[in-house]
């Protein structure tokens, strides 16, 4: 169904994007270019701005403390507050001090309170605090209160200015260039087009003239040799037919004819043997392309959905963006959203990639399987510590009892898959929501031959169904995370690739356990596959 789907979707898209004019095409491009420049610089302009403006407050802040520290020195040594307060008024007179305060030192005991602004003032408020010293000595210290409302303001004022000259920007830009295009290129087109219809319709006594030595004179002189070529052609394609037309008067045209009709009725037949072919493979696939398309709905969905919520969120902004009344706010509310929605189309698209692996994975690709030798035990070690991450936010235990020593020949990646698949299994619909589970991976050696055994405590296989695990797509939990090819896949990875053999016991409420008897050296490939078997791993 996907690959069906798929090119239908991607002639749409080629016919919507040939639908619009070469013009609107470029200013689009233009147009998106500049705004994504623009959602990229916007925000790190507005940080640097900020930045600044903090950065340069801090300073006057340091600064106007530091000649508090120095002109309080004297009335605090001289315990005359009314100097104290006459010389703060310099540093009070500045409309971002909220307060002043002066301290005598040791007893921290207030000298001097300046008016407290801070009713009037907004804030957010920083404080600053320098020792007042006297010949060397500390003798008091004095406390400065900024408010930032004055930076905040400037802040907001230089973005609203930077997002209006942004947008005078854009325009004069999309002004200017289609004012080139209309000039330099949509009218030189529309000439050239007038001149293709004429020679489409068979009028090659026309010369085609434009005097310019860019691509557009060049694509001009093309069409002139192109209608010079092709008025040569007709001449000579009148003289062949004329010729041709005398020749099929005669019984050797007649045959020849004849043996050419033939021959495309011959083609026509074995289209159809083809055809017909494809139409009964397609057949046997119905089943499973139902159920994969069943899966595939509930995300790609879902992905349409948050993708026509972001869709929204971005429109309002463009319009307040294009109003000029963009707030930070906006600004934060539209990155949260592009983040949560590209966090849920990851999750949906994930889940359809995942299934249509699963499908892909029941013909396993022959070329991608690597053989080598390996150690058993270091192999299934890798592969549970790359499967512990996930399963540590479960309740649920998995045991490896793998002896050390059992070295192998044979396919390490198809086996990795064989128990990832049967460990996923297990956490997925093993324990039905139990909130405890054990699960054990174990090996011993049989000869030339290992049993690999995954066991699991959980609810079990009924044993209606048990005959019946193996079937492609088949699943009891279609739509709720089911896709059924889990351990058809497996199956087939077993016999057709590493010559084993695969068994599964289970008991209601008990669990089940899946034994896997495999060649510790795999023989080649033709001495286990017959011709279907190729044909399944091709």
């Amino acid at each position: 169904m996907l690959t069906k789907t798929l090119p239908r979707v991607y002639h749409r898209l080629l016919a919507y994007i040939g639908g619009i004019s070469l013009r609107s095409a470029i200013i689009l491009a233009v147009f998106f270019g500049l705004m994504g420049s623009a959602a990229i610089l916007i925000p790190l302009n507005t940080n640097s701005i900020e930045t600044s403006a903090r950065e340069r407050q801090n300073q006057d802040h340091l600064r106007l403390a530091n000649i508090l520290a120095v002109i309080q020195s004297e009335p605090l040594w001289q315990i005359t507050p009314d100097i104290a307060r006459v010389s703060s008024n310099v540093v009070y007179s500045d409309p971002r001090i909220a307060s002043i305060e002066v301290f005598s030192f040791p007893d921290h005991k207030q000298f001097i309170k300046l008016a407290d602004r801070k009713a009037t003032l907004k804030g957010p408020f920083t404080v600053v605090s320098r020792s007042i010293l006297h010949d060397d000595k500390v003798i008091g210290d004095v406390e400065l209160t900024m408010a930032d409302d004055i930076l905040i303001a400037e802040e907001r004022t230089a973005l609203i200015s930077y997002s209006i000259t942004a947008v005078i920007s854009l325009v004069i830009a999309i002004m200017l260039i289609l004012l080139v295009l209309q000039r330099r290129l949509v009218e030189p087109i529309k000439g050239l087009v007038k001149h293709s219809e004429r020679l489409a319709n068979g009028q090659l006594t026309y010369p085609i003239t434009l005097d310019r030595s860019d691509e557009i004179g060049h694509l001009a002189q093309s069409m002139e040799a192109t209608r010079q070529a092709l008025a040569q052609i007709f001449s000579e394609l009148a003289i062949k037919n004329n010729q041709l037309t005398d020749y099929s008067n005669t019984l050797e045209h007649k045959v020849q004819l004849r043996t050419s009709e033939l021959e495309a009725a011959l083609r026509n037949i074995n289209q159809a043997h083809q055809e017909l072919a494809r139409i009964e493979r397609m057949a046997s696939l119905g089943s499973m392309v139902a159920g994969v398309a069943h899966e595939l709905n509930t995300p790609i969905g879902n992905c349409l959905l948050v993708a026509s919520t972001l869709e929204e969120e971005v429109q309002k902004f463009q319009e307040s963006f294009l109003r000029g009344t963009v707030r930070r706010s906006e600004l934060e509310q539209l990155i949260t959203c592009s983040a949560e929605s590209s966090a849920l189309l990851l999750r949906g698209l994930h889940q359809a990639a995942h299934l249509v692996g699963d499908f892909k994975q029941v013909a396993v690709d022959q070329s991608n399987v690597q053989r080598r030798q390996f150690n058993l035990h270091t192999m299934l070690f890798e592969l549970t510590s790359l499967l512990m991450p996930g399963i540590s936010k479960t309740p649920y235990i998995l045991v490896l009892d793998i002896p050390s020593d059992i070295q192998m020949d044979s396919f390490p990646g198809p086996i990795g898959q064989i128990f990832t698949n049967l460990i996923n299994n297990s956490v997925a619909h093993g324990f039905n929501g139990r909130d405890y589970g054990n699960m054990r991976l174990a090996a011993k050696v049989e000869g030339d031959k290992v049993a690999i055994s995954f066991t699991d405590d959980g609810v079990g296989i009924p044993p209606e169904i048990l005959h019946r695990i193996y079937e492609p797509f088949f699943t009891t939990r279609f739509g709720r995370g089911g896709s059924g090819l889990g351990l058809s896949i497996t199956y087939n990875i077993v016999t057709n690739v590493l010559g084993g053999e695969i068994q599964a016991v289970s008991e209601p409420d008990k669990g089940c356990c899946f034994t896997i008897t495999i060649p510790m050296i795999t023989p080649n490939m033709e001495e286990v596959t017959n011709q279907s078997d190729l044909d399944f791993m091709t």
